[in-house]
């Protein structure tokens, strides 16, 4: 059996990769309302306020009913690994009634 290892990569990459699916405008979005920057959260920063932002992209790219992304397609896209997505969308979750709505 193969296991799949997670692949690092750079910010132009990643940023590149959401501007081919026109991901960047939900990626600003969440940016100006948690007031976190573009290439922190696209980033490998581990500040809370930081990771909090980019669990909220990852479960809007999850359950969003017109882009339901997979783990492992939202894991590459970010150059994380797909238990890493796993964990931050059930982080969000379980702090999602005491989240601010995004509209």
């Amino acid at each position: 059996m193969k296991i799949a290892t997670m692949i690092p990569k750079s910010l132009d990459a990643v940023l590149d990769d959401l501007d081919a699916r026109d991901l960047l405008s939900l990626v600003d979005d969440v940016c100006r309302h948690r007031r976190v920057p573009r290439a922190e959260l696209c980033g490998r920063s581990r500040a809370q306020s930081v990771s909090r932002a980019r669990h909220e992209v990852w479960w809007l790219l999850r359950y969003d009913p017109e882009r339901f992304y997979s783990l492992l397609e939202i894991a590459r896209l970010f150059g994380r690994d797909h238990a890493t997505v796993l964990a931050g969308i059930a982080a969000h979750e379980r702090r999602r009634p005491r989240a601010e709505p995004l509209t």
